[in-house]
């Protein structure tokens, strides 16, 4: 994966600065938190050790409870049932959670919170941006990440069929075909926390939430510019 984390280095070292101007994504009211309401990186990140001071703190019905605010009303994924929320509250009894690819944008929200340093969300953006950089890096050489369902027009609209990840130059059998690795699905999440720890040792000052965060944020961005450059769409 080395070709990967040059690509990855390569981008961060422009994002990573520009970060706290580019990070948008707004907070939904979190009780107690003062800065609901808001958006941008300094709030997200004033939420995310809000919440994992809350995790730290919590007994385990607490947990329970604070994964349905993570997952749901901060993160925006509605549809997992509590006994499943439970489930993956129980997988961070143990040193090394399983991290398969189904429920990975619910579980990997949880974990980050349980853990600011050590895990990091991965979600349709963030999996889009991965591959989308690579893409405008080489077309026919890339370590194809799996997407997740999402509900972005540019990105991939799961019910509408659109965007990105529903383009033909980038579904993953056509990306193999074009000479791509397939990741295997349930090696995704620990293929992509390697990534960003291997990239995090080119930036000491930045934390493991920062990368991930860059990556969410220029998703459409990046999509848009490998679909115009595929001439998957109009650049005029």
């Amino acid at each position: 994966m080395q070709s990967v984390v040059t690509v990855l280095v390569d981008y961060l070292a422009q994002a990573l600065p520009l970060i706290k101007q580019e990070y948008n994504w707004r907070i939904p009211v979190v009780a107690g938190f003062g800065k609901s309401g808001e958006k941008g990186y300094s709030a997200n990140i004033a939420l995310k050790h809000f919440l994992h001071q809350q995790w730290l703190e919590a007994d385990i019905a607490g947990k329970q409870k604070l994964a349905k605010v993570i997952v749901a009303d901060w993160g925006g994924v509605k549809g997992n049932k509590t006994e499943t929320l439970h489930q993956y509250v129980e997988r961070l009894s143990v040193l090394n959670p399983p991290t398969p690819l189904k429920g990975i944008a619910s579980y990997s929200k949880i974990f980050a919170v349980a853990d600011l340093y050590r895990f990091a969300i991965y979600d349709a953006r963030v999996a889009v941006s991965l591959n989308a950089l690579q893409w405008l890096h080489d077309p026919h050489r890339g370590f194809a990440f799996s997407y997740i369902s999402g509900r972005n027009n540019v990105t991939g609209h799961a019910t509408k069929r659109i965007g990105f990840v529903y383009t033909d130059t980038f579904k993953i059998n056509n990306l193999v075909k074009a000479g791509w690795q397939r990741i295997a699905r349930d090696d995704t999440y620990r293929s992509y926390m390697q990534l960003l720890n291997d990239c995090l040792q080119y930036f000491p000052d930045y934390k493991l939430y920062d990368l991930e965060m860059a990556l969410f944020a220029n998703a459409e961005r990046l999509a848009l510019e490998a679909m115009k450059r595929a001439g998957s769409i109009s650049t005029t």
